[in-house]
């Protein structure tokens, strides 16, 4: 529950972006469902984009900081890539709405600037282990290594999506453990 208006404001507006979209949602429902004025929300955001853009960043920090820290429990880079694949199945089952607004800003080049792009994100955890794992010779990377971040969170999303919508037979737990395999055979050296 919301403490503050402007928190009223982030929570109405990422349940609103997340089950109408973006596009879809007004400033005005978005005031209609914090129970404030449309100028409070212009008085804590520039427009209907900054308000996202604040929303997905606080997303995403929620999401990268339940990265970094599931990923301390690993002690070399295979383990913490199976370990960053579980959590990111985890955080997409406990925090859906987050999740889905991660994934519903992150094609949005209105919202994810180049600035933005420069901030710790998620990604960037990923990237620094599978990095490691290069230079210990576990893993066989192209040269930038966040196309390796895009093959695995490309893969496990559509897992997820698969799951969502009972489109696989197969259990949750069997989804997940044959997501994190395939991963790691791909970056295998």
């Amino acid at each position: 529950m919301a403490t503050t208006k402007k928190q009223a404001i982030l929570e109405t507006a990422l349940e609103l972006f997340v089950s109408k979209g973006i596009d879809a949602t007004s400033i005005r429902s978005i005031a209609k469902g914090a129970e404030t004025a449309e100028g409070n929300i212009y008085r804590h955001f520039k427009s209907k984009n900054d308000l996202a853009r604040t929303i997905f960043l606080n997303c995403a920090t929620q999401f990268r900081n339940t990265m970094k820290e599931s990923v301390e429990q690993g002690s070399g880079p295979e383990q913490q890539i199976e370990i960053l694949i579980r959590t990111i199945f985890d955080f997409s089952f406990d925090y859906q709405k987050e999740f889905s607004f991660i994934m519903i800003a992150n094609h949005r080049e209105e919202i994810i600037t180049k600035e933005m792009l420069s901030k710790p994100l998620p990604k960037d955890v990923f990237a620094k282990i599978l990095r490691a794992g290069k230079e210990r010779g576990v893993f066989e990377l192209p040269e930038d290594p966040t196309i390796a971040v895009a093959w695995i969170v490309g893969m496990v999303q559509r897992s997820i999506i698969f799951l969502q919508r009972n489109i696989t037979s197969l259990q949750q737990e069997k989804v997940i453990d044959e997501t994190v395999r395939a991963s790691l055979r791909m970056l295998k050296a």
